[in-house]
């Protein structure tokens, strides 16, 4: 189902780019516009969901080399921010980006979707007209990317199990929220592909912070 609906999602989307590409000089209107833009980024985003899962079985299959290069991080933090805009206009959301100019050494093509997943978990679960916080620097050598928001902090529970696997089935068994799961199981593959870790911490500011680590 997954090679199956990623080859229309990818046509749907290039046409999409077309069309945006081609009406660019045509006068729309603010909602013909808008409605343009956000089809092509909800497209994106649901071709990126069916990669990932497909890209879930490779990794666990060691079928997928990470491939670490020098990586500018700002342009990947704003790829992923960009992929969520219409959420965060939607909820209202204040969303806090602090990341400098640094180019650790990652595969980009990854850890990009990996910080999109921590994005989209960030919106999907922050208050209405909440605060959603990214940032990035290094510390000890290492690459420490943390995304969080300012909902409620997550029970011992879910801090033991968000990143496996069958978490989202679990969940749904027990009639709670679902969806914070298969990205997330996503993300520790990576994370810990590149030999990093990914944990949850709580702040006085933000209560649940999933916080990356990737050594240099």
């Amino acid at each position: 189902m997954v090679h199956d609906l990623r080859n229309p999602l990818s046509a749907l989307a290039g046409n999409l780019a077309l069309l945006k590409e081609e009406l660019a000089s045509v006068r729309l209107g603010e909602t013909g516009s808008q409605c343009l833009e956000d089809s092509l980024v909800l497209c994106t985003r649901a071709l990126l969901m069916v990669q990932s899962i497909a890209d879930v079985d490779a990794l666990e299959q060691g079928t997928i080399s990470v491939r670490p290069r020098i990586t500018p991080l700002a342009p990947e933090v704003e790829v992923a921010v960009t992929q969520g805009k219409a959420d965060v206009e939607v909820r209202e959301l204040d969303v806090v980006i602090d990341v400098p100019e640094l180019s650790p050494v990652i595969d980009g093509r990854l850890v990009t979707r990996v910080i999109q997943n921590l994005f989209d978990n960030a919106v999907r679960y922050a208050p209405r007209r909440g605060r959603v916080e990214v940032k990035a620097g290094m510390v000890d050598r290492q690459l420490v990317i943390s995304v969080g928001n300012s909902g409620p902090p997550l029970t011992a529970a879910e801090k033991t199990s968000i990143f496996e696997r069958d978490y989202r089935a679990a969940e749904r068994q027990a009639g709670a929220r679902i969806g914070r799961d298969f990205g997330l199981y996503f993300c520790r593959l990576v994370v810990e592909a590149h030999k990093g870790t990914i944990t949850i911490e709580e702040r006085d500011d933000l209560p649940a912070v999933f916080v990356v680590r990737i050594p240099q």
